[in-house]
């Protein structure tokens, strides 16, 4: 699974879209929680040209929103002692923010990341937050 999504978001072979699909619409297919995925830096999105985590989750045919953006460069690169002391992460991008929401990521690796996202959308108001991550490293 992790060679396939290494080949999707790095080769952009986005027809590998579909092989993910399945597995998101068997998973969050039935939640009553908005669906949130985690954005890219600007930058990055720019590099890659597309988001795979949004391409994915239109490719199941799931609604998703957009509350924060991302401030912060790719935590890929960091130690996890880097990782787990790094800054704000996201920013609230001033949208009304649903009570329930279920983050998404393709990736878990120390979670600083699902965290950051959490922090700041229950800074914003969000109550209750779980998240679904495809692969963990």
């Amino acid at each position: 699974m992790k060679d396939f999504l290494h080949q999707y978001k790095f080769l952009q072979d986005i027809v590998l879209s579909e092989v993910f699909a399945r597995q998101l619409r068997d998973e969050l297919g039935k939640t009553k929680a908005a669906i949130v995925p985690i954005p890219m830096h600007p930058d990055k999105l720019e590099e890659r040209t597309f988001s795979q985590i949004d391409c994915m989750l239109e490719a199941a045919g799931l609604r998703y929103s957009q509350y924060l953006t991302k401030s912060e460069q790719v935590q890929g690169k960091k130690t996890k002692k880097e990782r787990m002391s790094a800054p704000d992460l996201f920013h609230w991008n001033g949208k009304n923010v649903p009570r329930k929401i279920l983050l998404v990521d393709d990736l878990y690796t120390t979670g600083t990341t699902l965290r950051h996202a959490a922090k700041e959308l229950k800074k914003a108001g969000a109550e209750e937050i779980s998240f679904l991550a495809l692969i963990r490293s």
